[in-house]
């Protein structure tokens, strides 16, 4: 006899994995009082010639993160079934040090409300991790893309996960190798109190990611070679994989809501899958062709929603994942920007407002303009005025709402005015090498 939660595996059981998703994410709702930030921030390893520093040996990431493991409580190994395999992350109740495909070092800090939280935070993890550093030799580079390594002399993670997805990305697009071996971000998450506040912050935060971008742009290198134009990092990820990356479809159509969402992530294929914590290789199935639908748990939700990699996604917050690794001056005042924009009313019903007329097409175009020509590109169709403008508008509304609110922070946003007054980012400067 066929079991019900066979019988309800596959599309005939879409409507109820449509409904269990939306409700995970109706679950994200919070208060406003108890709103938090979160932050992820990307570093790349190398040697005193900016070449990247490989996972293995004995001069590898890895023994970077055996040097550090005494301050963590929890390891994270490649195997989660066997613990004597190599070492990829360290947990603790306010950080979690963990590896990219190409061994990017990530930092996660526990979430926080005051930025001040943040800068005790990563400045406690750099002070652990410079000396060891230090003793290799080595630096921790805050730019978008690795300087001088070609990306093919990469080596990814020993992790089965990384592999399919390796395997995944050759058939959608040309570089999906450069985003999972070469590139680094700066990410940032933000509650919400609803689905349609969720659903503003997401038109919002993506009607502004071409914006963010600009002010974030940290690739000065791409394959050893100077970066010609702005964005290099966009640009990769413009050609990963078009069902999971760059802009939600759909997100600017009338009445889009979680139940969208949550359809696309569900019939879209989802390259890889859990059955007892063994990754499986999807092909090119969905997640409903792959999971019971009648019974989705947590971690099955949560697993869907991780294997799209929007420049806005939704998980229980939304999550901004646009902006380049930049340093830490920088990083703070983006943390303080967004902060200052998305949980303000009045500056979020405004930016709502500013975007009320973009199709899904409108972000596309911003940022391939963008891409070629910077701060000349012509946005005022977008925007209503020019890029730097507009960019000088953000820095001032989210000034206005910290000064009201929490005056220390306004002065994080200083660092961006001579970029944007002088009309230029941190990759002309080329600061981080």
């Amino acid at each position: 006899m066929v079991s019900r939660g066979l019988q309800q595996k596959g599309r005939s059981g879409l409507d109820s994995a449509v409904a269990a998703v939306v409700a995970s994410l109706k679950s994200g709702a919070k208060s406003p009082a108890d709103y938090k930030i979160g932050f992820e921030h990307e570093q790349l390893v190398v040697d005193q010639d900016n070449f990247t520093v490989p996972f293995a040996g004995e001069k590898g990431i890895t023994s970077i993160l055996e040097q550090l493991s005494p301050r963590y409580d929890q390891r994270i190994t490649a195997d989660p079934h066997d613990p004597s395999s190599p070492l990829i992350g360290l947990t603790r109740p306010d950080t979690a040090i963990t590896l990219e495909p190409g061994a990017q070092l990530e930092f996660s800090s526990q979430p926080f409300w005051q930025v001040s939280e943040l800068t005790t935070l990563w400045n406690n993890y750099q002070a652990e991790l410079q000396p060891i550093l230090d003793s290799f030799g080595y630096r921790a580079l805050d730019v978008g893309y690795q300087p001088r390594t070609l990306v093919a002399d990469i080596v990814l993670l020993p992790k089965q996960r990384y592999e399919m997805m390796n395997q995944h990305f050759k058939g959608t697009g040309e570089r999906g190798i450069n985003m999972m071996r070469g590139t680094a971000s700066t990410q940032v998450a933000i509650d919400y109190d609803s689905e349609a506040d969720a659903l503003v912050k997401m038109r919002v935060a993506a009607a502004l990611t071409p914006l963010f971008s600009l002010l974030t742009d940290n690739t000065p290198l791409f394959e050893g070679a100077p970066v010609e134009g702005y964005l290099k990092r966009t640009a990769i990820w413009n050609d990963v994989d078009a069902e999971r990356s760059m802009i939600v479809p759909g997100l600017f159509s009338p009445g889009y809501g979680f139940a969208d969402y949550a359809r696309h992530v569900l019939t879209a294929p989802i390259i890889l899958y859990d059955v007892d914590g063994v990754a499986q290789a999807a092909g090119n199935k969905a997640a409903i062709d792959c999971y019971d639908t009648s019974a989705l748990t947590p971690h099955d939700i949560d697993h869907i929603l991780s294997m799209f990699f929007f420049d806005v996604r939704l998980r229980n917050y939304v999550e901004i994942r646009c902006a380049d690794s930049v340093p830490e001056s920088y990083a703070l005042a983006y943390v303080a920007l967004l902060k200052g924009l998305f949980y303000d009313p009045q500056n979020l019903a405004d930016l709502d407002k500013l975007c009320q007329h973009f199709t899904n097409d409108s972000v596309p175009k911003i940022k391939a303009a963008l891409i070629q020509d910077g701060y000349d590109a012509n946005v005022s169709d977008f925007y209503g005025e020019s890029v730097q403008n507009a960019l000088f508008d953000l820095l001032a509304r989210a000034q206005r709402s910290l000064l009201a609110r929490c005056p220390e922070e306004a002065a994080y946003l200083q660092v961006f005015e001579p970029l944007v007054a002088a009309k230029t980012t941190l990759a002309q400067q080329q600061v981080s090498l």
